[in-house]
């Protein structure tokens, strides 16, 4: 101790605290590198939910001065639906008169690039009057907030929304019909109609119309499926279609890293894997879940992080399975029990659940309406929502989004090392 100023040693050897945490990022600022390497471990075995990023931070990360402290803040309150709907950043000054979107009813999907300095948010529809929007809202003043379908002209709402990994190329659907846009800037590059369903009642049926999507991991190519429209492998950059075949069920897909392979769900706990070029069907493996909500091949090929339900006493509760590949072989499967008691076959369950499997290993975030949970490959929580909120990783897994009456920015690099 210095007389009454306390120390970053000090404040890390005591009790973590939010009071604690506002004494320590300014100290972080400051510190040398050997400082910040002894402190960062300290600091990451903290609940994460006491580490937000300050604003003086997010300014400067915003304004592109990333600071290795910066790593150390484990979230961040990015704005919420009233920033979305208004088209401004949280930290802007608000203006009363803006009317840039129609966020009244909620947020049904998120897209996130490696940088959440702006987001892709689609909008729950307005049954009897307008879709749901379809936006690129920017966090920060720097990026201007673009609109890229509005809800006025259609009557659906987007449930799944990609980008391309580089973060360039955003892909949804509304009414059976792909839409592409470069974003952020927000420029159509193409449509693509997915034609009509098996049975005209399959438009009504969310779990059959519903079209699920994923892009591979170099971004070439595109997948989008649904029970009711079969799948389809189209050109990221001409939205020419590759492979169309039928898949019924289909649920959840995805897309191996040069787009070779096709993975989606089939029935029960079941996963189907195609040759991408073909549709010829390679391999189907029981998981051993009860069911499938998502899908995400290992950026290296070797493994497919397969998200559902496994059996707990009140129910289907959040599980995954890690299915080791050897080519087309399933060669091990561990399954990986949450430890959360949310229903994991609701339909939001089933809808909204996300996974991703790049740098930081396997991750899930598992959504139902009464809760969310973040887990990784070992059954390990990191984070939890107490209502429900639409979720999305970043290509590098880096950072999940969340969306339900605020927004908010986990950070992979912050949460507690396995």
């Amino acid at each position: 101790m210095d007389g009454d100023r306390i120390t970053l040693a000090a404040l890390l050897a005591g009790e973590p605290s939010a009071e604690a945490w506002e004494q320590a990022w300014p100290l972080l600022e400051q510190a040398s590198p050997d400082e910040l390497a002894t402190a960062a471990p300290l600091l990451r075995s903290w609940p994460p939910r006491l580490r937000p990023m300050p604003d003086a931070w997010w300014q400067q990360y915003a304004a592109g001065q990333s600071r290795p402290c910066h790593a150390l803040a484990a979230w961040r309150q990015l704005g919420d639906l009233d920033h979305v709907q208004s088209g401004r950043p949280a930290l802007a000054e608000p203006d009363e008169d803006a009317d840039f979107a129609y966020f009244y009813h909620g947020a049904t999907s998120v897209a996130c690039p490696d940088d959440p300095r702006w987001l892709v948010v689609t909008a729950a529809a307005e049954w009897h009057h307008n879709g749901g929007d379809i936006v690129v809202w920017g966090a920060v003043p720097q990026l201007p907030s673009r609109m890229l379908l509005d809800g006025a002209h259609f009557h659906d709402e987007a449930l799944d929304t990609s980008l391309s990994p580089d973060g360039t190329v955003a892909v949804t659907s509304v009414e059976g019909r792909l839409h592409a846009w470069a974003v952020p800037e927000g420029t159509a590059l193409w449509q693509l109609d997915l034609g009509p369903t098996a049975d005209g009642d399959d438009f009504f049926d969310v779990d059959r119309a519903s079209v699920r999507i994923g892009f591979s991991a170099d971004g070439r190519l595109v997948a989008a499926g649904s029970a009711a429209h079969g799948v389809r492998v189209v050109d990221t950059a001409s939205g020419e279609v590759r492979l169309s075949t039928p898949a019924d069920p289909c649920g959840p897909v995805a897309l191996n890293r040069d787009g070779g392979r096709l993975a989606h769900a089939g029935g029960g706990g079941e996963i189907v894997i195609r040759d991408a070029a073909t549709g010829e069907t390679v391999l189907r493996h029981d998981t051993g879940l009860a069911g499938v909500n998502a899908l995400a091949f290992a950026t290296d090929g070797t493994g497919l992080l397969v998200a559902g339900g496994l059996g707990g006493e009140a129910g289907l509760v959040p599980g995954a399975a890690l299915l080791t590949l050897d080519g087309d072989r399933v060669t091990g499967t561990s399954l990986v029990p949450s430890g959360s008691e949310l229903p994991a076959d609701s339909p939001l369950a089933i809808l909204c659940t996300r996974c991703v499997w790049a740098e930081h290993g396997p991750l899930v975030h598992a959504v139902d309406d009464s809760g969310t949970v973040l887990f990784d490959g070992t059954g390990r929580v990191l984070w939890t929502e107490p209502g429900m909120a639409a979720g999305n990783f970043s290509a590098d897994g880096r950072i999940l989004v969340l969306v339900s009456e605020t927004i908010s920015a986990v950070f992979a690099d912050a949460l507690p090392p396995a």
